[in-house]
C-alpha cells in the first residue's frame, strides 16, 4: 500500500503559520516522533497533514494545488471571513459543486469544494475525513459541526 502522508508549503514563519491555521480553520499540530524542523497540522480527524516548510526554499505566493473538501461550503466561508481570512475566489458554483479559493498569510492560495458528502465517501471510502490519524499523539475537539442526516 501507498498513500500520501504530507503536503509541504513553504511558509515564512512556520509557528505564525501554525497558529493561523489553527485559529482560523480550528486545524491541530500533529506530532510525529523525533524531533527535527517540521511543523505539522491537520483538520482534526484528518490522515494527511500540512508540513509548513520555514526557509527550505523562497517564498513564491500563488496556488498550491492543494484542495480540502467541505459539506457545509456557505457556513465555513462565513467563519473564515469572520476570522479576516481572504477569498481572492469567492464561492463559485460549477456543474460538480462548488468551489472557492482563500489565501493564508503568506499569499499562499488554497481550494476549498464543496461536494455532496455520499461522493467524498464514494470516492475516499475508508479513507474519508471522518477517520482518525494514526499518527496523532493528542485528542483534539472537532469543530461544530451539524448533525448528518
Amino acid at each position: 500500500m501507498i498513500a500520501i502522508a504530507d503536503m509541504a508549503v513553504v511558509v515564512s514563519d512556520a509557528r505564525a503559520s501554525a497558529s493561523w491555521w489553527k485559529q482560523n480553520l480550528g486545524f491541530a499540530s500533529v506530532t510525529i516522533g523525533g524531533s527535527g524542523h517540521a511543523v505539522l497540522i491537520a483538520p482534526p480527524g484528518e490522515r494527511y497533514v500540512l508540513h509548513l516548510c520555514e526557509g527550505v526554499a523562497p517564498l513564491e505566493p500563488g496556488d498550491t494545488g492543494i484542495a480540502f473538501v467541505t459539506d457545509e461550503m456557505d457556513a465555513l466561508v462565513e467563519r473564515m471571513r469572520q476570522r479576516s481570512v481572504e477569498f481572492p475566489e469567492p464561492p463559485k458554483r460549477e456543474a460538480w459543486g462548488r468551489r472557492a479559493r482563500f489565501a493564508d498569510p503568506d499569499g499562499n492560495i488554497f481550494w476549498l469544494l464543496e461536494v455532496p458528502s455520499a461522493m467524498v465517501r464514494a470516492t475516499l471510502g475508508s479513507r474519508a475525513p471522518s477517520a482518525r490519524p494514526r499518527h496523532a499523539r493528542r485528542k483534539v475537539a472537532p469543530l461544530r459541526r451539524r448533525p448528518r442526516t
